[in-house]
């Protein structure tokens, strides 16, 4: 499960003593805010529900069971000879470890199509293999949820926070990852996956990887090794960088513009290459863009922005400046 925002991490004992009603007030807002942050965790938690109500209707029944058995025993214990009453005895014996069994059956046999949720509530990393082979080192305050049996044509898991995957070949299966708004597919590859507020980032480090966004397959790109990727949310924009740069150097894979006001543009790219660009002595409500950027670099967009609106730039540390 994930952590909350005020640092305190969440756990099954948590969770147990906020159904049962034993947590502080305090410890009960901080919950309900995490409940509320992701439909996941509530979904977590009323699966957990279900598990205790169940627990406890079967345990109770049992011990129900159990004892009106041994007093019907007892009552007939001076009416029977020694003989039938041990086979009794016997009989009932079996009965209680046929329920018992069938207990532990309902509580730990989980049915073949549900999902398994593994969460690093730990402070250093988790290691774990999945049913195909593929092994992952889960980050702190991360978690994934993957099948108990991989269908057929596919293998997905879905990741919120970061993993590294090292992922078992097998070209008629892809295996894939749905993490935030990004939808990652490959055969056999190791990359990591970290997955932001505002973007997902993924690094290839062997195999290739298609990295696109979730529902949009033609917003996608092709990553070898040594690449690394990002899809922005608010700009619905994958950013690229090669294994030949020295340092990250994102290219844009797409983006287009229509009539749009140079104040927007300024504000988009600021946020897709986590830089500050600023218009300075320019009327901003008299510029706008039109034009579509494949495969550009941020200093490349600058170039054809200035030479399209007739502005200059000037780099000031960390700043760019549009004139």
């Amino acid at each position: 499960m994930p952590i909350i925002s005020c640092a305190m991490k969440v756990n099954t004992e948590i969770l147990t003593d906020y159904l049962n009603e034993k947590c502080d007030d305090k410890t009960k807002q901080k919950l309900e805010i995490w409940l509320n942050k992701d439909p996941d965790n509530q979904k977590y938690l009323n699966e957990l529900k279900i598990y205790w109500d169940a627990k406890e209707s079967i345990t109770a029944k049992i011990e129900f069971d159990s004892e009106a058995g041994f007093q019907n025993l007892l009552a007939k214990k001076s009416k029977i000879k020694s003989q039938y009453l041990k086979r009794t005895l016997r009989y009932a014996a079996l009965i209680v470890a046929f329920i018992s069994t069938s207990l532990f059956g309902y509580l730990f046999i989980a049915p073949e199509n549900s999902n398994l949720i593994v969460s690093n509530m730990e402070q250093t990393e988790k290691t774990l293999v999945l049913p195909d082979g593929t092994s992952i080192i889960l980050a702190e305050g991360s978690r994934i949820e993957y099948p108990n049996h991989f269908s057929k044509n596919e293998r997905l898991v879905t990741l919120m926070g970061e993993a590294f995957f090292n992922v078992a070949k097998n070209k008629e299966k892809p295996f894939i990852i749905l993490s935030g708004q990004t939808r990652t597919m490959v055969v056999g590859t190791s990359f990591s996956i970290k997955e932001e507020i505002d973007r997902t980032t993924i690094k290839v480090r062997t195999g290739i990887v298609e990295f696109m966004e979730k529902g949009n397959p033609k917003n996608k790109t092709r990553l070898l090794k040594g690449d690394c990727a990002q899809f922005v949310n608010n700009q619905k924009v994958v950013l690229k960088s090669d294994s030949e740069s020295n340092k990250i150097y994102f290219t844009v894979k797409l983006l287009k513009y229509n009539n749009e006001r140079l104040e927007v543009v300024c504000k988009d790219l600021s946020e897709l290459f986590n830089t500050t660009i600023q218009i300075q002595n320019v009327p901003k409500s008299q510029l706008s863009l039109s034009a579509v950027f494949e495969d550009e670099n941020l200093e490349s967009i600058i170039k054809s922005l200035c030479f399209t609106l007739n502005l200059e730039s000037e780099q000031k540390e960390n700043i760019i400046l549009l004139k």
